[in-house]
């Protein structure tokens, strides 16, 4: 059984073994860039809708990046043995930050560094990774909804320390989803949230798939190209050695299922501003809409984004907040931010004929066909609960207020891009309450 471990853990040569390995895979793509078991050739399994495509907004999301990472370490494996017989991804544990920089100190040798990478020492982790692995119970809030499901798509962790790490943190390379693969950071940082899934489904008992017979593109020429077949790590021949750091952070006891409550009113919320939604997002980087009286005024209340549409010009962040009506918003205000704050999503803008349906795959990996290879809108949710039980204030006297930040990693135009602040848009902002 082969086991992943931390980059930072890494023996001297087993660093120099695997980058050993990934220089036959460029080599071989150096000498022919169309070969299978080259690096640009796997990388375009992810970058290039022609070559297979990655999936993402839904409960596919987690099983294909798991395969993907899979037969790429077979083939370090492959590379050049003994020597790489034993070679495995190193994960980067990006839920601790490094004593120094912003990422490990091997991602700056040659041949595993990127020269348009963040260097803003203050960029921020995401601040909820660690909480979604350890209190989200439902499969589909973590994992992501099946393709076509009418409440929701895109999971928790991928909608948000996912997205967050590719547009915010990162950046560069990883920042463009035709692009992100080519970054060799992108091997350790998925190694990373795969080993997040295998925690989560062993916390929580192995649920089982929720579409196991779902074919993962770009693999159909392989023995294993089903969601069922990429469920268990040890099944595929590798587990994950923790650092005593990560061990710490697990040792939390699994939360108990949270009681199954009825919906009892979805209501649509008024805009505080009649401007539109464009408008004030161009003028105040903001905007806000009414909470309603809730029938049931002690049960749990979330507000739903109905429909948010995927981005194609750039990525962005809204950040929620619900706070009483006569409290102003204060942007970058911690306290306020502490206080108030109900989440944010991250949305990551997609390839440009993401869902045009007609690429037939390439070298008989299969492509995505006539199935869009990601959705165009995203259903986000907030839990406002907590939030409005801390306020002496009624529910129908709060606001909630999305704040709008593009981000600093969109990647460049040959031409320029529509405006960005234009492809914030939504079918509607719902509060939905259960007794």
């Amino acid at each position: 059984m082969n086991k992943r471990q931390d980059i930072n853990a890494l023996s001297s040569t087993q660093l120099k073994d695997y980058l050993h390995a990934l220089g036959v895979l460029r080599a071989r793509s150096a000498a022919n860039p169309d070969d299978p078991a080259g690096y640009e050739f796997q990388a375009a399994l992810h970058n290039d809708l022609v070559v297979g495509g990655c999936e993402h907004g839904s409960d596919m999301f987690l099983p294909w990046h798991r395969a993907h990472l899979h037969y790429f370490e077979k083939l370090l494996q492959e590379a050049d043995p003994p020597r790489t017989a034993n070679v495995t991804i190193p994960y980067w544990d990006w839920i601790h930050p490094q004593g120094s920089g912003l990422f490990p100190p091997s991602f700056d040798v040659p041949e595993l560094f990127s020269p348009d990478r963040n260097t803003d020492p203050a960029t921020a982790l995401p601040p909820d990774t660690l909480k979604i692995v350890t209190t989200v119970t439902d499969p589909h809030q973590f994992v992501g909804y099946p393709e076509d499901h009418p409440t929701g798509n895109y999971g928790d962790l991928e909608i948000g320390p996912h997205n967050y790490m590719h547009t915010d943190f990162i950046g560069g390379l990883m920042a463009d989803c035709s692009q992100a693969a080519l970054d060799p950071i992108y091997f350790s940082f998925h190694c990373f949230i795969d080993l997040l899934w295998a925690q989560w489904q062993n916390r929580n008992g192995f649920p089982a798939a929720t579409s196991p017979n779902s074919k993962l593109r770009g693999f159909l020429d392989k023995p294993m190209h089903l969601v069922s077949q990429f469920q268990k790590t040890e099944e595929l021949g590798y587990t994950y050695e923790y650092s005593d750091q990560l061990k710490a952070a697990f040792a939390v006891p699994v939360p108990p299922l949270p009681p199954v409550g009825d919906l009892v009113l979805t209501q649509s919320l008024a805009a505080v501003s009649e401007a539109g939604l464009t408008a004030e997002l161009r003028r105040h980087g903001r905007v806000q809409f009414r909470l309603a009286r809730p029938p049931e005024p002690d049960g749990k209340i979330t507000v739903r984004l109905d429909r948010l549409k995927v981005p194609v010009a750039g990525s962005y962040l809204l950040r929620g907040f619900v706070h009483p009506g006569d409290v102003e918003f204060r942007r970058d205000d911690e306290d306020f931010a502490k206080r108030f704050g109900v989440g944010y999503v991250s949305m990551w803008r997609t390839h440009e004929d993401s869902h045009d349906g007609e690429h037939e795959g390439h070298h008989g990996h299969g492509g995505h066909g006539t199935r869009p290879l990601h959705p165009t809108s995203s259903i986000v949710r907030f839990d406002v609960t907590s939030v409005l039980k801390s306020t002496p204030e009624a529910v129908e006297d709060h606001v909630l207020t999305l704040q709008y930040i593009p981000s600093r990693f969109n990647p460049a135009r040959p031409q320029p891009p529509t405006e960005l602040v234009t492809e914030v848009q939504l079918r509607d902002v719902l509060m939905e309450v259960y007794d």
